[in-house]
């Protein structure tokens, strides 16, 4: 299982006050919250498993299940979560889990399934740990030339001057596309635990329009790599 409007209201407990004890088990929070979102998938509890997950996690579900028929436009999370567990490759027996990286803003583990080694970056959105992403960790392994590596080194040499062509000879075949047709603003984009480089195309001519980089999240080694700036038009 590999992934990238919130499903629900207002959080109940968003305006929950703070105790020592809370703040204590922070370092926990992401791996819990990512438990509690793999076991409401494998009970089929869609409206708990949405309030569980970042609002970017269920706006490319949608997108999904667009493509796949499966829902149109506007449709609440509930109605679409089961593209997950219904997924041959759904596995919600956890292993281990370690966290590997954690801010205020975000953090990312490394979890051992029974059936696989995934990464998965949790957000830190509205009082709350949320699952922002999932990626397998052994389909990344196996991709060569292709991956972080590769979109770090190449992102600076890019130019909103090129064409879109140009940049995926570059940077490699790009991690998805939204188009007009699926509903969201054209765009490349290339993401992968950490890693988010987007280009966004004119929705007539696909010429490139933006580049935007999300460096905050990255390791103080990656970042020296890149010397642009995170918006380039």
């Amino acid at each position: 299982m590999a992934l990238l409007a919130a499903c629900g209201g207002e959080d109940p407990d968003q305006d929950q006050p703070r105790s020592l004890a809370t703040d204590a088990a922070q370092v926990e929070a992401p791996a819990d919250a990512y438990a509690a979102w793999l076991d409401a998938l494998a009970r089929h509890d869609a409206e708990a498993a949405c309030l569980l997950q970042a609002p970017e996690l269920t706006i490319d579900l949608r997108y999904q299940a667009i493509l796949a028929d499966r829902a149109e436009l506007g449709d609440p999370c509930t109605g679409f979560e089961a593209i997950l567990w219904e997924d041959p490759a759904f596995d919600s027996e956890i292993v281990d889990v370690d966290v590997t990286q954690q801010t205020a803003e975000d953090a990312l583990l490394d979890v051992q399934l029974a059936s696989t080694d995934l990464t998965v970056r949790m957000v830190h959105h509205r009082a709350r740990w949320r699952v922002f992403s999932t990626s397998d960790r052994t389909e990344a392994d196996a991709g060569g030339d292709t991956g972080p590596g590769r979109w770090v080194a190449a992102w600076c040499s890019l130019s909103p001057d090129q064409t879109a062509e140009e940049i995926i000879a570059l940077m490699g075949a790009p991690s998805g596309e939204y188009t007009v047709a699926d509903g969201g603003e054209p765009q490349l984009w290339w993401a992968q635990d950490q890693y988010d480089f987007r280009v966004y195309l004119d929705p007539v001519d696909r010429s490139v329009l933006e580049l935007v980089g999300d460096y905050d999240a990255l390791s103080a080694d990656d970042r020296a790599l890149l010397p642009c700036p995170e918006l380039r038009s």
